[in-house]
């Protein structure tokens, strides 16, 4: 389920359609996402997957969609189920709902995954640790100023450690994000797997590839600002081998995540 707009303002966001653009949405209130929800769920779906833009900052409505999902006494009717063909996004023509798959002991099962920056204070962690069963979290920057300079993010890597020391530390079910961004490996790709090397030696890591001009960075665009053209490029071969070099020189865990796609 997507949410539209972000607490952070990368100039390089991969979906800065939604990001940047808070109108960019459907407004919905509790009922009708808790409603989006528990059709994906009755449609076979394994997880809800939370994720934007950023979910933090609709916090509020989550919690409360979760609090009616958690009731047994949730049956969407057809006025929630006609509503949620407005924002429904997939359509399966020839598909068999099996709503009891989605039941376990009487109560909806319903695996929630929180995909975010988690750039977010202490209060809001507590608050998911209880919510979520996995989390999907970026980690972006290192320690410098990048998370300034191309984020408007102050505060950015003792707010991102804090937060994933204590996921690991809760023993939570996680995976660590790093996308590898062009003239970013050794200022920002280093630091964030020699901290995590040093800090959650056990944390799987998956160093991403996938970067692509985007938002203010892409030079086609007419959003473009020239101040940015460090990131106006894909990564040369040789910046990604250097990342997973670097990983593999650590002992960091990310290959089976990180090649996954390449072996399919």
């Amino acid at each position: 389920i997507f949410f539209t707009s972000c607490n952070m303002r990368c100039s390089f966001c991969q979906n800065g359609d939604i990001s940047t653009d808070k109108d960019n949405g459907t407004p919905v209130d509790a009922r009708r996402l808790a409603t989006m929800a528990w059709q994906l769920r009755v449609e076979g779906c394994h997880n809800i997957n939370w994720v934007g833009g950023d979910p933090t900052i609709h916090l509020h409505t989550i919690v409360e969609a979760i609090s009616l999902l958690d009731e047994r006494e949730l049956k969407p009717d057809r006025r929630d189920l006609t509503l949620n063909l407005r924002v429904k996004s997939d359509f399966f023509l020839d598909y068999q709902e099996r709503p009891q798959d989605a039941y376990y002991q009487g109560e909806l099962n319903v695996p929630k995954l929180w995909n975010s920056n988690i750039f977010m204070s202490e209060e809001t962690m507590k608050i998911l640790r209880i919510l979520m069963d996995v989390w999907l979290p970026d980690f972006k920057f290192g320690p410098g100023k990048c998370a300034v300079k191309l984020s408007r993010t102050p505060w950015y890597w003792e707010t991102v450690t804090g937060n994933l020391k204590a996921i690991d530390e809760w023993g939570e079910c996680y995976t660590i994000r790093h996308l590898v961004m062009p003239n970013h490996v050794e200022c920002c790709t280093f630091p964030v797997l020699d901290w995590v090397r040093e800090h959650i030696p056990e944390a799987p890591v998956n160093v991403m590839d996938q970067y692509h001009p985007d938002t203010f960075c892409d030079p086609r665009s007419p959003r473009y600002q020239e101040k940015y053209a460090e990131l106006s490029r894909r990564c040369t071969p040789e910046e990604i081998l250097a990342a997973y070099r670097y990983a593999e020189g650590l002992g960091v865990r990310f290959a089976s995540i990180t090649y996954e796609k390449k072996r399919s």
